[in-house]
């Protein structure tokens, strides 16, 4: 177990500075342009390339993984101080701004298949799901932190010192990965030499002819959208529904946090099989989404916000760890590739479909709506059996 504390250290520190980085980015962006249609192609382009995880996940399979993860970070750390160079250079543009996000944007869809295909060669099967527990706990938290570092120092804090505290960041994550990788480095080496297959397609095909993975992925990207209006459009909802004040948004998005990382904490209290889980959270989030529009509260709004994140802190611990037990490790990055690209993908399709449609029929019936969705996909799962032997 003392790899992935070394893991944890290294990634909560690099999640801390790339949380500074962005939202400096999206600052200074918003500086130079002043143009909220810009603002959000760029977000949009940003978020839509997850689906580069279908491809990246191959290298984790192809390569020993935290080689992968060694490369990139170092690729970051370079990155990070040649932007440093060219902004405290004054080199400052839209085109600098958004070329060096890009990149470090598709750097990061190499990274995270990656380690996620290593924590199950070095951790324990029967500590799988409280080690995934806390990996999301600990990336959350530091994001917070970061959050509130970013938002109180952006306005003081030029945007080159940003870029060069999120490369330190990445050689400090560098050099915990460097250390794990001394430990487990030979193992990895023979791992990826009994590779037999080379597709890149492989996790896409492997998921396919899989009917639990098939479904379990389904449901996450059915989740996903349906439950993204809620989390993507809670501005529209608190200041037009509940004519609430900046404050009480500000404290909704904290307590998405405070959701994940209760859900990531106690799932691991919850003594029963996977799919159990699966149905206690659907439940969960429909009961939650229906009292919030019921009640139409400052209160209530607010703890159905933290219950829903909770309960989708459950649905992504328990797949994240399904996927890892029944996945053949030569299969493990490009499978959590598929599954990556699929369900982070989703989220902004469905925040995307909720605004439209609450131009038409309002934000309480796009809630509902996503409700009764949620609801269907729980009667759907409850027909399910699935293989967690």
């Amino acid at each position: 177990m003392k790899n992935i504390y070394v893991l944890l250290a290294g990634e909560s520190t690099s999640q801390f500075g790339n949380n500074l980085f962005d939202i400096a980015i999206m600052w200074y962006l918003y500086r130079l342009t002043d143009n909220s249609t810009t603002i959000g192609l760029i977000s949009g382009t940003f978020n839509a390339l997850v689906v580069l995880n279908v491809l990246t996940g191959y290298l984790a399979d192809r390569f020993p993984k935290t080689k992968v993860m060694m490369t990139i970070d170092g690729l970051q750390a370079v990155l990070m101080g040649v932007a440093t160079y060219l902004y405290y250079g004054f080199a400052l543009n839209i085109w600098t701004l958004v070329g060096v996000a890009f990149i470090a944007k598709i750097l990061g869809t190499v990274f995270d298949p990656a380690e996620n295909a290593l924590i199950p060669q070095i951790v324990p099967a029967d500590q799988l799901q409280r080690v995934n527990s806390m990996n999301q706990g600990v990336k959350v938290c530091a994001q917070l932190v970061g959050m509130l570092a970013g938002g109180s120092l952006v306005a003081f804090v030029s945007l080159a010192d940003f870029v060069l505290i999120n490369g330190l960041t990445f050689l400090v994550s560098l050099g915990c990965i460097v250390i794990v990788h001394k430990r487990v480095g030979h193992a990895e080496q023979v791992s990826v030499e009994q590779v037999q297959t080379r597709d890149w397609y492989a996790g896409l095909a492997y998921v396919y002819h899989n009917p639990m993975l098939r479904t379990l992925i389904l449901l996450a990207v059915i989740v996903n959208m349906v439950i993204g209006p809620v989390l993507g459009l809670n501005i529209i909802w608190t200041r037009g529904t509940l004519h609430a004040s900046a404050v009480v948004y500000s404290l909704a998005q904290a307590l998405f946090i405070i959701g994940v990382v209760t859900g990531s904490i106690l799932i691991n209290f919850v003594k029963t099989t996977f799919k159990t889980k699966l149905l206690l959270a659907l439940t969960t989030m429909t009961v939650a989404v229906t009292f919030m529009v019921l009640m139409r509260s400052i209160g209530t709004t607010l703890i159905a916000m933290m219950v829903i994140v909770m309960a989708g802190g459950f649905v992504n611990v328990s797949l994240f760890t399904l996927i890892q037990l029944k996945t053949p490790g030569e299969l493990l990055g490009r499978v959590n590739g598929a599954m990556m690209s699929c369900t982070n993908i989703s989220m902004p399709i469905g925040i995307a479909l909720g605004g439209v449609i609450t131009r038409y029929v309002g934000i309480a019936t796009v809630f509902i709506i996503g409700s009764a969705i949620t609801l269907m996909a729980l009667l759907a799962m409850s027909r399910v059996t699935l293989n967690e032997a």
